[in-house]
């Protein structure tokens, strides 16, 4: 017997009305932000755009491992694995299963790189951008230009042209492939009604064959040990030089940071703490003044002057502070926090 279409509407209603109740949370959110940095409707919409492509592309390889590799054949299944068309976004979505920190701040990198690379082609043309590690291809070392052919084909999985974000799996760390599969495997389960052992072996599958080295992080690092160590480049890095990942490589290598915070640092208020991270490297003035507005994109300046004046000593302790125990700090923090104003 059909259902009522009444029934329908009744079950949105009461969804709808469930959902409402955090109307006051997403106002709090949006009139209210805590880290001062600029979420414009882009960086937002690359956001969403990532996720639901990175979903799309972990579901239809559990669907296809589990179909090809473990036998099953189940129509839902195998049509979500040859549709290319996300399934589980939705329904993770509405359970809250997307909201994690750890997966919401890689997410921001992601889209934070990208920013990077629209600025930079503010300042230099596609080609010139894309031609930045061919010189590498060419050193004599072969051992170099393996490692930059590795990268350039990490990085052709993820080129989507300016202004644009693409989801591939290989470049995921394996955290966040782990914390994303085991989600998408129950939706799986939920979407088709199928409950059996081959959806989870291909989970394992899929989980078992992931290799960070192929990640363009891991390569982009890789390249830049054997361009400073190996190679002995006295060349300070430069986004306009290095192109963004290698730059970023090079900069964490010579800092003790890592390349996540160095995004971090790039979206934040005038930069500031990669002004520090900069002056406690010893970058000079004026390299210091071009890679700060290769990579500014609010029509900000830093002054010779307003560089100089930081203390050197002061830039280092703080820049040690950053690098430690992301663990540690983020409990200072919250500790900090929570007992702030209150005596002891």
């Amino acid at each position: 017997m059909d259902q009522n279409p009444g029934d329908g509407l009744v079950q949105k209603a009461a969804a709808v009305g469930v959902a409402s109740a955090y109307v006051s949370d997403d106002l709090a959110a949006a009139l209210f932000p805590k880290s001062g940095i600029n979420l414009s409707d882009r960086m937002l919409s690359n956001g969403l755009q990532y996720l639901r492509a990175i979903i799309r592309e972990i579901e239809i390889e559990i669907c296809m491992i589990a179909a090809e590799e473990f036998g099953l054949k189940h129509d839902i299944i195998i049509e979500i694995g040859n549709s290319g068309r996300g399934h589980s976004y939705a329904l993770l979505q509405s359970a809250g299963l997307l909201e994690s920190k750890n997966l919401l701040e890689y997410v921001f990198t992601c889209i934070q790189r990208v920013e990077l690379g629209t600025r930079l082609l503010q300042k230099i043309s596609q080609a010139d951008l894309e031609s930045v590690l061919i010189r590498h291809l060419d050193c004599e070392d072969a051992v170099i230009a393996d490692a930059a052919m590795a990268l350039l084909v990490a990085q052709s999985r993820d080129n989507g042209g300016s202004g644009l974000i693409h989801a591939h799996i290989s470049n995921l760390p394996a955290d966040i492939l782990f914390a994303l599969t085991w989600p998408i495997t129950a939706a799986l389960q939920k979407l088709s009604g199928y409950e059996g052992q081959e959806l989870i072996k291909a989970a394992e599958k899929l989980l078992g064959g992931h290799d960070e080295g192929a990640a363009i992080q891991s390569r982009a690092r890789r390249l830049a040990q054997l361009v400073d160590h190996i190679a002995g480049s006295a060349e300070s890095p430069h986004p306009l030089h290095d192109g963004v990942d290698l730059f970023l490589a090079r900069l964490a290598q010579r800092s003790g940071l890592s390349v996540d915070q160095l995004i971090l640092f790039t979206a934040e208020p005038k930069m500031m703490r990669l002004v520090l991270a900069m002056r406690a490297m010893d970058i000079s003035t004026d390299h210091a003044l071009s890679i700060f507005g290769a990579l500014d994109g609010s029509g900000q300046m830093l002054t010779p002057a307003s560089y100089n004046e930081i203390d050197v000593d002061r830039a280092s302790e703080l820049v040690s502070q950053w690098s430690g125990n992301g663990l540690l700090q983020d409990a200072q923090r919250k500790l900090n926090t929570h007992f702030s104003g209150l005596s002891v």
